[in-house]
């Protein structure tokens, strides 16, 4: 289990799995994640939906992902009660890309819900797990003008791989859009191994593994 090193903001639990943990330390299943922006606070039915919240004690909640990035957020809420939330952020949910409902990405919906409930973004302690890096993930122009229309882009978030193809900074998007909206770098604690290039700890859908994945969890205790 690779667990953020940061101090959390009131006393939970969280971090990513590995191909190495036991299913026994994973979080229940309860989302059908499709690759959009749908957040929902967490119960123990199984919904679609790309990311959950709760404020519950001891429910742990979580995303699986295999290259997408899996995103934590800890912080208080207005009257000091805990929120926690898990996001499944691949290119489609980090731009909002072909999501119905306006509102941006996955990452901005996920702090704007923490808003609507009385947190501060300042607050908000944040982790990005293990993902494909920019190294290898090459991607389509559609990609690339897709997270253009974000406030948060930066023109060196993309570059040119050795097919001459573009790659996009995935990661590094995400940081930039949190940044935007407010959260405090010194209440980083992400994990940045590239999913392609660590077989050895981590599953990978672009190298192949169809099946497997990691999760990205977080529990208040």
């Amino acid at each position: 289990m690779l667990i953020p090193d940061i101090p959390t903001p009131f006393p939970m639990s969280w971090g990513f799995s590995t191909r190495l943990d036991a299913e026994g330390d994973l979080p229940a299943r309860r989302l059908n994640q499709v690759h959009r922006c749908g957040i929902v606070e967490a119960s123990d039915a199984v919904v679609e939906g790309d990311g959950q919240w709760t404020t519950t004690r001891g429910l742990r909640i979580g995303v699986r992902v295999a290259d997408c990035v899996p995103v934590l957020l800890a912080g208080p809420l207005a009257d000091g009660s805990p929120w926690i939330a898990a996001l499944h952020a691949g290119w489609r949910g980090a731009t909002g890309f072909g999501d119905p409902e306006p509102g941006g990405g996955i990452l901005r919906r996920g702090v704007a819900r923490y808003r609507s409930l009385g947190g501060d973004p300042a607050k908000l302690t944040w982790a990005f797990g293990p993902a494909i890096l920019v190294c290898h993930f090459e991607v389509g122009e559609e990609v690339i003008e897709a997270a253009r229309l974000d406030p948060a882009w930066r023109d060196e978030l993309r570059c040119i791989g050795p097919s001459g193809k573009p790659h996009l900074d995935l990661h590094g998007f995400l940081r930039a859009q949190a940044l935007d909206l407010g959260l405090n770098p010194a209440r980083d604690g992400s994990v940045a191994l590239c999913t392609v290039c660590r077989p050895d700890l981590l599953y990978s859908y672009r190298r192949g593994e169809t099946t497997g994945r990691q999760w990205g969890w977080i529990e208040i205790g």
